[in-house]
């Protein structure tokens, strides 16, 4: 992984593949197209944008991990902007594609191998929400898949996380 860039974060805690990390404010660029509802053109659009498909035509460097994410009403994708542009992210050409901040923030995370299956993910969301409970957060967003292993890397190699968004619990 040293040859990509990826956001930075500090360890607060961590069990076998579990982590609670902090997070500092990072950028996205996210895919969010309605009428592509699996994705499908999400990498596409994504690498495109990246190989100069934006307002400035800027081609900048490829980094880790594609994060995923599954809402009540769709799937998104997003690659991180690497560092050097935060202070002026090439706006994209493509209207399925925006410009986010990724909000700093506590998170806790479930690192595994292997390729990527639905069953498996749902094995890994079902893991760390009990991993969360039994530390006293709360999940404060939906689960986020962040994947770090290119296409052809092989299975055993291959460096996926579950990752959600966690806050102390409120007692009234």
């Amino acid at each position: 992984m040293g040859k990509y860039e990826t956001p930075d974060y500090e360890v607060i805690d961590k069990k076998d593949d579990f982590e609670l990390r902090r997070y500092e404010d990072f950028y996205i660029v996210e895919y969010n197209n309605q009428s592509d509802p699996d994705i499908d053109q999400g990498f596409k659009t994504l690498f495109n944008y990246i190989s100069s498909e934006n307002k400035e035509n800027e081609k900048m460097s490829m980094t880790v991990p594609v994060i995923q994410e599954k809402t009540e009403t769709n799937k998104k994708m997003a690659f991180v902007v690497p560092e050097k542009y935060w202070g002026e992210v090439p706006e994209p050409n493509d209207p399925n594609l925006t410009v986010e901040r990724f909000n700093k923030g506590i998170f806790a995370a479930v690192q595994f191998s292997g390729k990527r299956s639905d069953t498996k993910e749902t094995s890994m969301k079902k893991e760390l929400n009990d991993w969360i409970e039994k530390k006293g957060l709360e999940k404060k967003s939906d689960f986020m898949i962040a994947s770090y292993s290119g296409p052809f890397t092989l299975p055993p190699f291959r460096k996926n996380e579950i990752w959600a968004r966690v806050g102390t619990i409120e007692k009234d």
